[in-house]
């Protein structure tokens, strides 16, 4: 709480400077004395109404709607609503060039203060006005925009307070979820509960907001919070990083400073580093250094990250983001997309937001109008798709088919033949409308170019482009396809990639509620669009519908009563709604339920029912819904049919979301790169806005739609099991003013120490009736041939979707690199790769006259053989044979302005040893590669307010071989507590009894299970007390070598080759007769979903499928026409939509290979496509390559044994623990069970 007041006072100091300055533009404000328009009445005669109108009328001549209501009988003239004086006539003889004409309107018109930023006299939205609201005078933000949240009450609220109240508490309001979810996923409030929201007064200064009625803790339960406070500007906010620089830092030049406005401890504006000097002290800031600064929330505050909420206008710019502001925003529809599936009836009036109203003052041609001079409760998708086409946002994207475009597929039609280099200014001005920073570079940074994107469709080969651009983006349509990537029509039948026709045989899979004509509005009623008066920090929670409301359960028909967590006592009954053109939006018919469409006129579908969907008298009988509803929960009995008790069955509608089996795909984001850059002054978006010198381009890496993960959902939603996705996790750059790179690419760490590789439950709105989930997606299939599919369900990750990044980090005979492998610039390419050839076309020449080498690399010199290396955050984690076990702080590894990028005792070894000595440190493990901080996750704000789970003890540790010592543990906790000067190392545990892992030479992590493999055995260690190892098993081996874990399977190489051993009970694992691959000399190994991928020595890259795990095949032996003859190891990571391999060739050095690509393989969206292996860069290392840090996990939420990784969005959401995993493939016996997809009818005709 001492905290949290400080929060407070630090945002109260920061409203009471927010002053109304100039505007963004630089445009001074006028000084003008408004007249004061009285609230709006809700009754008055007919003769006050033509007084109020009356001047107005005589150049608005017609219009659509007079009180913006189609029910004649709202008693409004004019200037209730607008303000302005209505006594004004327009002149007689004054066409609108005329001055008579300019005057008479600027006596009726309000006046702005701002008229240039406006376009005044235009009627237009102005482009990215964001803070001008704020700045305005309420009485011209009335005036253009009744509706607005500032002054509705004025204008509306003698009829709607009660909506008003509700809609500016609602989270299309205030943002909170994306607020307070960016503040606690990175490490910058410690508050699950969150704390910030958006809210304004009258005059624009930010609002503290307080939820109308005291909350008690059953309301808290149901996800209500108390008050949400300001978002404060990003400097008021210490850094939740750890990243930081140990050099004392260098000089500063005295006589200049940047305008950053950090004060120093002297009280003076910090002043300019000497250039190659940097100043990178501990700041006066907390864990943060100089110059270095929170970047998730410069991000939210400056770049255009889903916003702006409903407080502003839409940037009204680009096709998805034409709209206004307040209840205008949803309720007054704007042209943003020609797909009529979208866009319904209004779809004929094209994207580019112009007018069709009547109203002959308003102009046709001019972007920036709304349709009509009128409200409308029939809101297209098109409209809730302005705001909701972001991740942090719901993503409705996936509602419509469509996902996050990434940069490559069809890339030759879009981007430039000849290479980009943009200017500053360039380069501002595109980011402003598009915060990718690959958008400077590609065709679509220009406006004309993005509005006809969707007319490239019919020339393109692999995707189809939507019609609305929201913040500039593209986003590509999702298909049915099988998990080797092949397209599929209806039926299940491949669509061959050649046909020309073949996006229109394939599915386009978006929501079957969307084929049926449906749009949002006709799932989320009032309550859900307005609110219901309460501050929520989570959607979920805000929500009052389910789908047992329209669609029933199997044993009741629909009640047509809401009872969803916002839903009232007893539900609202949606049954009695009605649409606007007055007609009942249900009916029942000879018991079938029909719904109408709130926007087409005319149109209606039939509910489907479920209760009639699972009887087999029924003509709606469909037996796969019926054996899944009805299924016994029994793995030896899987009998099912109408007699199976509801309390026995195993898909019970209070434990599992429904959407859990009907979603048809989820769209992942595998994270996003942040870069801020210094000294770029741009405009803050929120609250008192303002210039700033630092922005950050926000840029998808990697989005995928093939990813079914499940998971626990929050404590509102009752814990139920739902579908998680990888939301939204970062990494994070910083460039200074003198361009200098303070870190690269670092993921930030959760409030509660886990992992920012953020994880949520989601409802993707892809329900499909035929493209569903099968038995197979979450039980293991009868083929064994789902052992990946399996993994990633239950978040324990699957190596494909990893992030490797600028640099790969190589271990070597003596030393450790850094070879730099990918572009610096948006997107990040892989140097060499498919996306380099079309987005930096030069770039890509110049590495072939290389002749494909890699020209950047930096090296540290060690005493051993570096056999094992592991980045972890800005640390690189080191078994260095006699060097011992080393920890490298690695942040400034591209930063110009130092010397020595590996820094080994940033202070002198009295203030820093990160260094246990050991006698020959062959290999070391992390239990997680992704950055933690343990040590965050206690209290009784962690345990009990914010609902998390502990870490297991194992995560505070690194754990070491060494082949004369056995086993080191190693406590590296103090490397994330943010202080610079206690990193000092030292074992924990140093175990080998009876010299049981003598020689040993590998070490394979999975929860508190550990594999070590030593010259003659694999042994198998029980760490779940971290200092009291337990021996589990000594199986005999001809000389292991190394091991990876893949859910129920552990493939290990040996002499022989690679063989696989049944991992179903970690405790007794055993040989798989028959699973063997001979190999002359194979060393490690990585396993990505269905494909193995072995070090090989001199045969090179062994490449074998493993889908079925028991039954390997080897695929591909491939050694780059023998370039490839001394493997080592060897990693696999995506960079935007391709597959790369880097493997570690001994003497040769690193090589790089791209597995797919739309050239080479062009079914690369599939879950685990063929890789075609193509060699596109090298290098020559300093050392022979020994060994590769593997990328950071980006689907791994949890490990083997249940410990949670990764941060949870949701209240009380978390992933599976062990026992619950369980039940998804062993029976209570402990022995797996197996499951068919193809349904067995003969089996429900067993049970009566």
């Amino acid at each position: 709480m001492v905290y949290l007041r400080y929060i407070i006072s630090v945002i109260s100091l920061v409203l009471l400077a927010a002053t109304h300055g100039f505007a963004a533009s630089g445009e001074k404000p006028r000084d003008i004395t408004y007249v004061k328009t009285p609230p709006a009445p809700k009754w008055q005669p007919v003769e006050q109404i033509n007084i109020k109108s009356q001047g107005c009328i005589s150049c608005h001549t017609t219009t659509d709607e007079p009180s913006m209501h189609r029910n004649s009988g709202v008693p409004l003239g004019c200037t209730d609503c607008h303000g302005g004086n209505s006594s004004i006539m327009k002149p007689a003889s004054g066409a609108p060039s005329k001055k008579a004409y300019r005057t008479a309107m600027d006596q009726a018109h309000v006046q702005p203060r701002y008229p240039q930023t406006w376009n005044y006299p235009s009627s237009a939205n102005p482009v990215a006005s964001y803070t001008l609201l704020n700045k305005e005078s309420p009485e011209y933000v009335r005036f253009v925009n009744p509706s607005d949240y500032r002054i509705v009450e004025e204008a509306c609220g003698s009829c709607h307070a009660g909506a008003i109240r509700a809609a500016k508490n609602s989270l299309m309001a205030t943002g909170a979820m994306l607020w307070g979810g960016a503040a606690y996923n990175n490490g910058i409030l410690p508050f699950k509960n969150y704390i910030l929201g958006e809210g304004y007064t009258r005059d624009g200064t930010g609002a503290l907001l307080k939820n109308p009625t005291p909350v008690t803790e059953e309301m808290k339960a149901a996800g209500i919070l108390e008050s949400l406070a300001p978002l404060p500007a990003w400097e008021t906010i210490p850094p939740g990083d750890i990243f930081r620089v140990f050099e004392r830092g260098g000089r500063n030049i005295v006589n200049l400073f940047p305008e950053i406005g950090l004060p120093n401890s002297l009280g003076q504006i910090q002043r300019l580093e000497e250039p190659g000097r940097p100043d990178l002290k501990q700041s006066n800031r907390g864990p943060g250094t100089g110059l270095r600064i929170s970047v998730p929330v410069i991000n939210i505050t400056k770049t255009r990250l889903n916003d702006p909420f409903t407080w502003f206008l839409g940037t009204n710019e680009q096709p998805g983001d034409y709209r206004s502001s307040g209840c205008a925003a949803c309720h007054v529809v704007y042209a943003n997309d020609r797909d009529p599936r979208h866009s319904g009836p209004y779809a004929k009036y094209g994207h580019t937001g112009m007018s069709q109203t009547s109203d002959p003052t308003i102009p046709k041609g001019e972007e920036g109008h709304p349709l009509k001079h009128e409200f409308t409760s029939a809101i297209p998708t098109s409209q809730c798709m302005i705001c909701h086409m972001h991740q942090p946002n719901i993503f409705v994207n996936s509602f419509l088919g469509y996902t996050m475009w990434d940069y490559e597929s069809d890339a030759p039609h879009m981007w430039p033949k000849e290479q980009r280099y943009p200017s500053n200014a360039e380069m501002h001005e595109i980011l402003e409308r598009n915060p990718e920073g690959a958008a400077v570079r590609g065709l679509w940074s220009d406006p004309e170019f993005l509005k006809e994107v969707s007319k490239l469709n019919p020339k393109l080969e692999n995707t189809q482009f939507a019609d609305y651009h929201g913040h500039g983006w593209n986003f590509r349509a999702i298909f049915k396809k099988d998990e080797a990537g092949n397209l599929l029509d209806k039926d299940g039948n491949i669509v061959s990639h050649e046909d020309p026709d073949k996006f229109e045989k394939a599915v386009h899979m978006s929501s079957i509620h969307l084929d049926a004509g449906m749009h949002c509005v006709d799932c989320h009623f009032e309550q859900d669009t307005h609110g219901n008066g309460h501050l929520y920090g989570e959607v979920a929670s805000a929500i009052e519908i389910t789908c047992q409301d329209c669609h029933g359960t199997a044993d009741k028909y629909p009640t047509l009563l809401t009872s969803g967590p916002a839903a009232p006592e007893g539900g609202n009954d949606v049954g009695v709604t009605r649409n606007s053109d007055g007609s009942k939006r249900f009916e029942w018919r000879d018991g079938v339920l029909y719904q109408r469409s709130a926007l087409w006129p005319g149109l209606e579908w039939e509910v489907s029912l479920v209760k009639d969907s699972v009887n087999p008298s029924h003509k709606d009988y469909n037996a796969k819904s019926a054996r899944a509803k009805l299924m016994k929960a029994d793995p030896n009995n899987m009998d099912w049919g109408l007699n199976v008790p509801a309390d026995k069955r195993a898909h019970k509608p209070d434990e599992m979301e429904c959407f859990t089996c009907h979603l048809s795909w989820t769209t992942s984001c595998g994270g996003c790169h942040l870069p801020i850059e210094a000294n770029w002054k741009t405009e803050r978006h929120h609250y008192e806005g303002g210039e700033t010198r630092n922005y950050a381009t926000y840029n998808p890496q990697v989005a995928r739609d093939q990813m079914f993960q499940l998971g626990i959902h929050s404590t509102a939603k009752g814990n139920t099991i739902a579908p998680i996705r990888s939301t939204s996790a970062l990494v994070l750059s910083s460039t200074n003013i003198n361009r200098e790179k303070l870190y690269i690419q670092q993921p930030p760490i959760a409030s509660s120490g886990y992992s920012s590789q953020a994880f949520a439950p989601h409802f993707a709105h892809t329900v499909r009736k035929e493209e569903t989930k099968n038995c197979s997606d979450c039980h293991l299939s009868a083929a064994n041939d789902n052992n990946a599919r399996m993994a990633q369900l239950l978040l324990q990750g699957t190596n494909f979707v990893n992030f490797v990044g600028y640099n790969a980090w190589v271990g070597g005979e003596g030393g450790v690199e850094a070879v730099q492998v990918t572009e610096w610039d948006e997107p990040q390419a892989v140097i060499g790769s498919y996306l380099q050839k079309y987005a930096y076309p030069d770039w890509y020449d110049e590495h072939q006259k290389r002749s494909k080498e890699l020209p950047v690399s930096r090296t540290h010199n060690a005493d051993g053989a570096v056999n094992c290396v592991t980045l972890r955050g800005e640390y690189l984690f080191t078994a260095s044979g006699a060097e011992g076990f080393h920890v490298y702080d690695v942040a400034s590894i591209s930063n110009k302005g130092f010397s020595q990028r590996v820094i080994t005792a940033p202070f002198s070894p009295l203030g820093h040893d990160t260094r246990v000595e050991s006698k020959n440190a062959t290999c070391m493990a992390l239990p997680t590669n992704q950055a933690i901080a343990p040590e965050r996750n206690t209290g009784d704000l962690m345990r009990k307010v914010n609902q998390e789970q502990p870490f297991h003890p194992i995560y505070n540790y690194a754990f070491v071989t060494d082949s004369e010592e056995g086993l080191i543990v190693v406590n590296v906790n103090t490397l994330a507590d943010g202080l610079p000067r206690n990193n000092f190392l030292k074992r924990a545990l140093t175990w080998n009894p009876d010299n049981i892992l003598t020689g040993a030479r590998h070490i394979t992590m999975a929860g508190h299970i550990v594999y070590i493999t030593t010259p003659s055995s694999l042994v198998v260690l029980d760490l779940d007390d971290p200092l009291k190892p337990k021996l589990v098993q000594k199986i005999e081996m001809e000389d292991p070598r190394a091991s990876a874990l893949q859910f129920r399977y552990l493939f290990v190489t040996d002499a022989e080759g690679l063989k696989v051993f049944d991992a179903t009970q970690p405790k007794n694992i055993k040989p798989v007769s028959g699973a063997h691959i001979a190999l002359k000399n194979p060393k490690k190994l990585y396993v990505a979903r269905t494909y193995a991928y072995v070090a090989a020595g001199s045969e090179g890259l062994a490449i074998i499928n493993v889908k079925n795990p028991e039954q390997p095949k080897l695929y591909k032996l491939f050694n780059a026409n023998g370039k490839i003859n001394d493997a080592r190891d060897v990693i696999v990571g995506t960079t935007n939509a391709s597959l790369f391999a880097y493997v570690a060739d001994g003497k040769n050095g690193l090589k790089v290979i791209q597995l797919t690509s739309p050239d080479s393989q062009p079914r690369f969206y599939g879950y685990s496509p063929e890789p075609k292996p193509e060699l596109i860069a090298w290098k020559k290392t300093k050392y022979p390559a020994l060994a590769l840090s593997k990328g950071l996990d980006r689907d791994r939420g949890v490990d083997e044994t249940g410990g949670q990784i990764a941060v949870f969005g949701r209240l009380g959401s978390r992933p599976f623990n062990v026992n619950e995993m369980k039940k998804l493939y062993l029976d209570p016996y402990g022995k797996p069970y197996y499951v068919r997809d193809e349904v067995d009818q003969k089996i429900a005709k067993q049970v009566k």
